[in-house]
């Protein structure tokens, strides 16, 4: 495949480097999609954070008087609800339960108008081998090509990518152990 600068025409190309060049492309996506998931997650790993892991919510009744007009005070039962907050805990973010997003490629649908030709091909290969067939070739559709062999083209190219969040791989995902040693009843939490 010649190679072009910005702006040039695209030359003609065998039929399947360029359909393997198209799909090269996306799987070049999915690995820099995947190294930036990884380094975000060992980013989260090594960032602190404060979190409060407990707020307790007392409710208490808190009776009280209502005037009617006419008639004696009514006494209503009512309550009242106060909070308390635990003191704060240092973890790492990825303790604290945020973890990256992964994303996937699950679905690309590339059209291209391209000019396909067949020619007959020879090729030696390193002992002298010679080989000859068939093989397709293809070309863009410009503006000289589609008048001179009455193309009817609306676009050049075009490419549908789909990209949805899956979650992290099982192995990222660290297993926690919460141990309360805090002198109330002793739990375990494990969370996978």
């Amino acid at each position: 495949m010649p190679t072009s600068q910005v702006g040039s025409e695209l030359q003609e190309v065998d039929f399947g480097e360029l359909i393997r060049s198209l799909a090269q492309g996306i799987a070049d996506g999915q690995h820099a999609l995947d190294l930036s998931s990884i380094a975000t997650l060992q980013a989260l790993a090594n960032t602190n954070v404060s979190v409060i892991p407990e707020i307790a919510e007392v409710i208490t009744p808190a009776p009280f008087q209502v005037d009617v007009s006419g008639q004696a005070p009514v006494w209503v039962t009512g309550a009242r609800v106060t909070s308390t907050a635990s003191d704060p805990v240092t973890m790492s973010a990825l303790q604290a339960g945020i973890l990256p997003t992964f994303y996937q490629f699950t679905e690309a649908t590339i059209g291209l108008k391209v000019a396909v030709s067949l020619r007959e091909t020879r090729e030696i290969d390193s002992q002298g081998t010679v080989t000859t067939g068939l093989r397709a070739f293809g070309a863009n559709v410009n503006f000289r090509t589609q008048n001179t062999y009455s193309y009817s083209v609306d676009a050049a190219a075009s490419v549908n990518v789909t990209m949805r969040p899956v979650p992290p791989p099982r192995a990222l995902q660290p297993s926690v152990v919460t141990v309360n040693a805090t002198g109330a009843k002793p739990t375990v939490t494990v969370n996978p």
